[in-house]
């Protein structure tokens, strides 16, 4: 390929745009008897959602409209009202049990949020995978002490200031603040929102004041929709905690002070300040340099430079967080909602819902420590072998095979869907998975003829459905696994895939390491560029930066 056509097609594909819609999700949902056991999880789907719960229809109908209401809204904000849509579904699952992160083992390495202090740490799970990103979080309210030493000193001040002798004693009691657990989802779903259809670089204070913004959506009973609304309690929430100095936080200074105090309220408050309170236009100007800077990969200390005295900025902030807040109001919407596809799921249909979380987490494709996840490996056979048979629990095994090496056992679940279901994408993209993988093991004489039925299974998968990524990027894979050249077809396809799930960073590490091959440095910089210098800090960004001579790049913390 041409550097001139390398790069036409390239940069045209990876930037974000407007496509054919989405073809539908591939999750197989079997309709069993009457008299099948049904587990407590149920699944809706919209035209941008699917999304698990283990709580009442109801509620999941709530939140699934919700979410789809927001996502209208942030396509009119940030995609100019654009309809279409090319990338995957987001899978969303809500837990009865908050402490579901640790004992499923999920654990935040990539989209990782703040990192904010005390318990609003961990408060979702957030993951950008090749099949599309998903976010996991416990529908339980968080409860915020207001009885801080910060409070009672306000309030023996006060009344020193009005004549008392002395401090009150005891001291006032306040009632927990109460953040619900509603504003953790919307935070989330703004955060994957941004990741996914912008391509600009932005500081990491930056997505988790985004987020914040929308966290306190409040959707009315006719559809119209209020956001960047205060949070709940935020004046008493001040009142106990200390503001944080918005200098160290453009300058990045707040991710390594000895003592974190960065929380979604101090997000919010900074946020709100650069995005609704009607800049001046030199303060305005000074903000869109900042952000272009770090775009460009410019360190935060560097580019907070353009604010000019700090001290001055901290004063405005501290003026503006007591002030009136303004807020939005979206019309009323003239277009009937979308009703979501709720279906009870079965025995073995629930068990696959955490599955599927763990296996992404412990088995994820870069990089993989398949020896430290055989335990629960072995685990995951023995629970579906007493589970009765689905096909969506053997495409769960087959993909845990595969991805663990096991590329026989992988080989033979895929083909017990395929006996059933053909033209199963999610299984042909798995039988070429592990043909490859016996093929890179095979002797030399027999690899040629095991390759080239791997590819032409995966060559069917695509046909049937070009825009599913996990096929494309195994076909890409069928060759740069071997050590060949990856011909134009293949890259053409791992382009579409990242155009699905562009906040995935392994399929455009994959990309720039072939590029790398080819001696294109240049267009895979590029590729990788929302790596090398976003706010995550994942273990592709440090591939990444091994690509190019070993160099650092921390811009966007």
């Amino acid at each position: 390929m041409s550097i001139g056509r390398c790069c036409a097609l390239l940069l045209c594909l990876l930037t974000p745009g407007l496509a054919q819609a989405q073809t539908g999700s591939s999750d197989i949902i079997v309709q069993g008897n009457g008299e099948e056991k049904k587990s407590d999880w149920r699944r809706a789907e919209t035209a941008h959602l699917i999304v698990y719960s283990d709580g009442s229809e109801s509620e999941l109908k709530r939140v699934i409209t919700n979410l789809e209401r927001l996502h209208g809204l942030l396509s009119r904000i940030y995609r100019g009202g654009a309809k279409t849509d090319e990338t995957a579904k987001l899978q969303v699952t809500l837990f009865g049990d908050g402490n579901f992160q640790d004992k499923l083992g999920l654990r935040n390495v990539r989209g990782i949020e703040g990192p904010y202090a005390g318990s609003f740490a961990e408060q979702r799970y957030y993951d950008m995978r090749e099949e599309g990103d998903v976010i996991a979080i416990a529908r339980k309210d968080q409860l915020l002490d207001m009885n801080t030493k910060r409070a009672e000193d306000l309030d023996c001040a006060d009344a020193l200031a009005e004549g008392a002798w002395d401090c009150p004693f005891p001291p006032p009691y306040f009632p927990p603040l109460v953040r619900r657990w509603d504003a953790v989802l919307y935070s989330a779903f703004a955060q994957h929102f941004l990741r996914t259809h912008t391509p600009d670089v932005f500081p990491r204070w930056y997505i988790d004041g985004v987020g914040a913004i929308f966290s306190t959506l409040l959707v009315r009973e006719n559809g119209v929709i209020d956001y960047a609304r205060a949070p709940d309690g935020y004046r008493a929430f001040y009142r106990a905690y200390q503001p944080i100095d918005v200098g160290d936080v453009v300058t990045g200074r707040y991710l390594d002070a000895p003592k974190n105090q960065w929380n979604p309220y101090q997000a919010w408050a900074i946020a709100h300040y650069f995005l609704f309170s009607n800049l001046k236009a030199e303060r305005s100007r000074q903000f869109r340099t900042y952000l272009a800077a770090i775009g460009r990969g410019r360190p935060m200390a560097e580019a907070a430079q353009v604010f000019g005295d700090l001290g001055k900025l901290r004063a405005d902030l501290t003026t503006y967080r007591g002030s009136v807040l303004a807020y939005a109001r979206t019309a009323r919407p003239l277009a009937r909602e979308e009703e979501p596809l709720v279906t009870r799921l079965s025995q073995t249909g629930g068990a696959m819902v955490e599955a599927r979380l763990q296996l992404g987490a412990r088995l994820a494709p870069f990089p993989t420590d398949t020896a430290a996840a055989e335990p629960w490996l072995s685990q995951l056979r023995g629970r579906l072998a007493s589970l009765p048979y689905e096909p969506e629990a053997m495409l769960v095994e087959a993909e845990a095979e595969c991805r663990a090496g096991h590329a026989d056992t992988c080989l033979t679940m895929a083909e017990r869907v395929l006996e059933k279901s053909p033209d199963d994408i999610r299984a042909l993209s798995w039988k070429g998975v592990a043909l490859t993988t016996q093929a890179v093991a095979a002797p030399a004489a027999e690899r040629a003829a095991t390759l080239a039925i791997a590819r032409k299974t995966l060559e069917r998968a695509i046909r049937l459905d070009g825009e599913a990524p996990l096929p494309l990027i195994a076909y890409f894979q069928s060759y740069t696994r071997l050590g060949e050249r990856v011909p134009d077809t293949a890259m053409r396809g791992l382009a579409v895939a990242i155009r699905a799930v562009p906040a995935a960073p392994a399929p455009r590490l994959y990309m720039a390491q072939e590029l790398v091959r080819q001696n294109h440095a240049d267009l895979a910089r590029q590729v990788v560029w929302p790596l090398l210098y976003g706010a995550d800090d994942t273990p592709e960004k440090r591939a990444a930066q091994a690509l190019f001579n070993g160099g650092s790049a921390t811009a966007a913390r």
